[in-house]
């Protein structure tokens, strides 16, 4: 009777022990619910496009499908800055680039973030700057535009999507660690930035692959450098300014992060599904159709980089021309 009463009791007492584990946890496996996925930029554009393609080809490994929320305004900080004070439970990533926290800060000192208020996932893609030049240019490689400038005492004028721009940037340290006096052109976006080289009003262009690509296939544009590690797979022919012997690599990196704290299994398993979907033909193929450089680093990759790269911003930032 006593043995029979005992082995109850210890049943009940487990039962009870897990009982309180299942509601301490709330008893649900993550995830058990939409994730949002925030773009802090408006619909249409590269942004909106990463988000919406890693959105459903991620909503595969997911019992839930994820939520797409574009959450636009000064240029990402507004998103950026509600991120910072969103939940940590993993229902909540960004899209995030490089330039939210190595030129923002800079031009932003009281901007309402910091770094250390997030966790980063990781990197999915780069839009690294080609230097280009319009086809009527007496210059076909990169050594010859620098050779000729130094040789003629030239000011090289480089039209750009405007100042303290990526792409204005990478230039303007390209041009400082060869020697180069240049004088950035801005413009109101790349297409006036290109138009102008195009017609020959300036000598270079400064802008993303994607929008150099259909004018150098026209034969209009001659792509001499770009300024990522790796060559750009639709322009195998263009180098890098690393391999020129130039200490750049600038671009405009977009990656995945979340409010800093999340459960240890709850990020692991947002990093091992959202990798996994990084790689899936889909998105790679969705990704190369719209001329973006596929670039998948580990989120300390992608921290390391930005806290890398935010002195070298600093100074081109402060060595910009003033008005």
């Amino acid at each position: 009777m006593f043995k029979g009463k005992t082995k109850w009791l210890l049943l009940t007492g487990v039962i009870l022990m897990l009982s309180l584990v299942l509601t301490a946890c709330g008893g649900k496996q993550y995830p058990d619910k939409e994730i949002t996925f925030v773009c802090p930029w408006s619909p249409g554009g590269s942004s909106d496009l990463i988000v919406r393609s890693m959105s459903k080809v991620a909503g595969k490994d997911f019992p839930k499908p994820f939520v797409v929320v574009n959450r636009d305004g000064a240029n990402g900080v507004i998103a950026t800055t509600e991120l910072a004070k969103t939940k940590a439970d993993g229902y909540t990533v960004s899209l995030g680039t490089s330039g939210l926290f190595t030129t923002t800060p800079i031009s932003q000192p009281n901007v309402g973030y910091k770094m250390e208020q997030f966790d980063f996932l990781l990197n999915l893609t780069n839009e690294p700057i080609v230097l280009s030049v319009p086809a009527g240019s007496p210059y076909r490689t990169l050594e010859d535009l620098i050779k000729g400038a130094k040789e003629k005492n030239l000011t090289i004028r480089y039209a750009n999507s405007g100042l303290g721009g990526i792409p204005q940037l990478a230039l303007a340290h390209l041009f400082q660690q060869a020697g180069v006096k240049a004088d950035p052109i801005p413009f109101k976006g790349s297409a006036p930035a290109i138009t102008a080289a195009l017609a020959n009003q300036v000598e270079v262009l400064a802008c993303h692959p994607g929008e150099v690509l259909p004018h150098a296939k026209a034969g209009k544009l001659i792509p001499l450098a770009i300024s990522s590690l790796q060559r750009f797979p639709a322009l195998p022919d263009v180098p890098t300014m690393k391999e020129k012997g130039f200490d750049v690599d600038l671009g405009v990196k977009k990656y995945v992060f979340a409010p800093k704290g999340m459960p240890d299994d709850v990020k692991k398993t947002l990093v091992d599904k959202l990798t996994k979907a990084a790689k899936d033909p889909e998105f790679q193929k969705t990704m190369v159709d719209a001329g973006l450089m596929i670039e998948i680093l580990t989120g300390k990759e992608i921290e390391d980089y930005m806290k890398a790269q935010y002195p070298v911003m600093k100074k081109l930032i402060d060595s910009m021309p003033k008005n």
